[in-house]
């Protein structure tokens, strides 16, 4: 909290790029930290029966202070930009506060030298994996797309080889062999594709197609937000009262699913009433993130119980960052090749391709209209059309990959779930015996 504090200060008072970005980086460290200590401290303070209440009361209490915290920071940046970024100062404040009087102390979970060389490879893989990902859109030959996954690659395989081996690893490796862990990783990367891709791309498509002003696209993705917020307190509440996790998968994965398909036949529509249910569908469908945590807290051991929970943040971020850089290159590509062909139908040489691809590339950076020479607006028109034929495609595309991510986690569950109940017979035998 208290880097949290000192980053947001140094980018409101910053005086040049660097400066910005130093204060943005150390912000960046300290929420993250918060944000895993807060989810790893919910076994601290709530009885474990509770637990999956607890988690959705958490999933809507984050929403809450994101929804709340972005509004004033917007509101305060059109008075004077320094001032949006003393919001989180003031609350990292006040958050010290009840860390000092309301939270228990919480002993050390972890035993033996410190893994640095493990944290390390683990930090600078995930860096590059993400970096990579985050130029996809620029194109899959790229060198700042390839050069940086394939090292961040290179460098996990390392990390499972180093952890595999070390007296003291820094992260369980053989976690990976639960068939648990695997449910809850692959519901973790399907709910944080599916809110990625939805948040950019809708929002792509009110701005650029539709022509929805930036606070328009705010508002118009709010039913999605407050939706997940009080679908994550009723699963939560669900799941403590009896609802098996398979079912709040399949549940989750469905109306995620129908919402992705929804999507794809509402884009054939201007009005925003039309993407309603979809908004609606894939705002429950987000609250598909309540029994993943659930899952996770559950299954880490004691001696790593820090690390494990905190994975939590790691493998969400990992499919939040494929959620945006996937469906910008599935979109991309295949509007591009949608709109070459149009150009050329309507008789563009091909000489023009190229230029015209660059004029509505530089409007949708920087809101450019193409002059006449370029095409004008009829070329935006014809940008729009198969913009908007290219996230249908990925919708559906998107639909596909929730639905085999939702069923590949009920299957892992139920496997993790007859394993447990296997040991236990084996156990209760056992101690008959």
């Amino acid at each position: 909290l208290v880097a949290s504090i000192v980053g947001g200060l140094i980018a409101a008072v910053a005086f040049d790029p660097i400066s910005y970005m130093l204060g943005r980086a150390i912000a960046g460290i300290g929420l993250g930290a918060v944000f895993a200590a807060s989810f790893a401290y919910l076994r601290a303070v709530v009885p474990a029966p509770r637990l999956p209440a607890a988690m959705g009361s958490f999933a809507a209490y984050s929403a809450l202070t994101v929804i709340g915290a972005s509004f004033l920071g917007g509101a305060l940046a059109d008075v004077d930009w320094r001032l949006a970024f003393l919001v989180t100062p003031v609350l990292a404040g006040l958050s010290v506060v009840a860390v000092v009087f309301v939270l228990p102390g919480e002993p050390r979970s972890g035993s033996g030298p410190a893994d640095i060389g493990g944290q390390i490879l683990l930090i600078l893989g995930i860096l590059g994996v993400l970096y990579g990902s985050s130029h996809a859109g620029r194109g899959l030959t790229q060198p700042l797309t390839w050069i940086p996954f394939v090292v961040g690659l290179v460098l996990l395989a390392a990390f499972v080889l180093v952890e595999a081996r070390v007296r003291h690893p820094f992260f369980p490796i053989e976690i990976f062999a639960n068939p648990g862990f695997l449910a809850a990783v692959a519901i973790g990367l399907a709910f944080n594709i599916s809110q990625a891709v939805a948040i950019l791309q809708t929002a792509n498509i009110w701005q650029f197609v539709y022509g929805f002003q930036t606070i328009e696209v705010s508002l118009a993705q709010l039913p999605m937000t407050v939706v997940s917020v009080i679908a994550s307190v009723l699963l939560g509440r669900w799941l403590t009262r009896g609802l098996s996790v398979p079912m709040a998968i399949i549940l989750t994965g469905t109306a995620t699913t129908l919402g992705f398909l929804s999507l794809a036949l509402t884009l054939l529509s201007g009005s925003f009433w039309a993407f309603l249910p979809a908004l609606v569908l894939i705002g429950f469908g987000i609250s598909g993130l309540v029994p993943y945590g659930a899952l996770i807290i559950r299954l880490a051991p004691p001696e790593h119980f820090g690390v494990v929970t905190s994975s939590r943040t790691t493998i969400g971020q990992f499919g939040y960052a494929l959620g945006l850089s996937g469906g910008v290159i599935l979109v991309n590509a295949l509007a591009g090749d949608d709109f070459s062909r149009r150009l050329a139908e309507a008789g563009v040489p091909p000489t023009r391709l190229g230029q015209a691809l660059d004029a509505v590339q530089q409007y949708t950076q920087s809101g450019t209209t193409p002059s006449s020479a370029e095409g004008g607006t009829a070329l935006l028109a014809g940008a729009a059309e198969a913009y908007r034929d290219g996230f249908v495609a990925t919708a559906i595309i998107v639909a596909i990959v929730i639905a085999v991510l939702s069923a590949a986690a009920v299957i892992l569950y139920r496997r993790w779930d007859r394993m447990q109940a296997a040991t236990q017979s084996g156990a209760a035998s056992a101690s008959g015996a």
